[in-house]
């Protein structure tokens, strides 16, 4: 049997790399939310929330790159917890915005995870950063 030269590629390499850097940002992120009551994948929405305003479920899941079926489940708890707001749209369409709190648990996170970002990514400078950026928007 001919062994496959495709876990050797570069690209394959790359997307292995890719999921470790993204797997060590998320559970460094992770950590440093914890003690705010929050995690990464709840600050994702809330933060994808306070950026789009009105989104909707749906609008939602294509911001946070997740299924609707996971962010779905994540916004009731959300909203059960009070710190997003749901108004009825069109039809069975629903419309999120952040509550008060939810706003503030946003702002109080920032500072945490801009140092997590700040510590895995320190390798590469700021040039370096916005490049790997402008790569990875055009894949």
């Amino acid at each position: 049997m001919r062994q496959s030269d495709v876990g050797t590629s570069d690209a394959w390499r790359a997307g292995v790399l890719l999921r470790q850097v993204h797997q060590r940002k998320h559970q460094a992120i992770d950590a440093a939310l914890a003690p705010r009551g929050t995690s990464m994948s709840q600050y994702v929405v809330l933060l994808a929330i306070a950026e789009h305003p009105d989104a909707s479920s749906h609008e939602v899941a294509a911001h946070t790159a997740q299924t609707d079926q996971s962010v779905g489940a994540m916004l009731r708890r959300l909203v059960d917890d009070g710190l997003v707001e749901r108004t009825h749209g069109n039809g069975r369409l629903y419309r999120h915005r952040l509550s008060a709190r939810g706003r503030e648990l946003v702002e109080r996170c920032e500072g945490p995870v801009r140092t997590v970002l700040a510590e895995e990514f320190s390798a590469l400078g700021a040039e370096e950063v916005a490049q790997l950026r402008e790569l990875l928007e055009r894949l």
